[in-house]
């Protein structure tokens, strides 16, 4: 998929929090382990308010930050890889489940920080630096909540 303007791949992250967010709701209702059952719902929940507060930005934002053109509108690398990771193959445990969910973070906070270098105007560099920094934020709350859980 190319995006071609910055709405196109804010849309797009949009649909992918809300795809992880249901893959971990429907893998939730099938564990059989309670702290799995209840790391995923936990997971969706979270997931859920990333595609909240994406809805809310793109519905808020600027329309000229919102159709400005990428520099470079060929097809972008990372969405191939992320497509693969919300199936979460080979997650039997928690850990399994916070290597997928820590691979999604890093590769989301690498296209930002790319898109971030690449902008050709102040807004869109300053959006998608505050998008990375978010997104490790983000992944460090995951990765403490996760890891309470795996101690009790």
């Amino acid at each position: 998929m190319a995006f071609r303007q910055v709405k196109d791949l804010l849309n797009w992250v949009h649909d992918f929090h809300d795809t992880l967010a249901k893959q971990y709701a429907e893998l939730a209702e099938t564990a059989s382990d309670e702290r799995m059952r209840m790391a995923l719902v936990f997971l969706a929940d979270r997931e859920g308010r990333m595609r909240d507060a994406m809805a809310a930005y793109l519905q808020d934002a600027n329309d000229g930050l919102l159709n400005t053109w990428l520099i470079d509108s060929q097809e972008f690398g990372h969405p191939s890889v992320l497509d693969r990771i919300p199936r979460c193959l080979g997650c039997h445990d928690v850990q399994d489940v916070l290597a997928n969910v820590m691979t999604a973070h890093q590769t989301l906070k690498d296209m930002y920080r790319l898109r971030a270098e690449l902008a050709e105007v102040p807004e869109e560099s300053e959006l998608f630096t505050q998008l990375a920094e978010q997104q490790e934020a983000e992944a460090r709350l995951q990765t403490r909540d996760l890891a309470r859980l795996e101690m009790y």
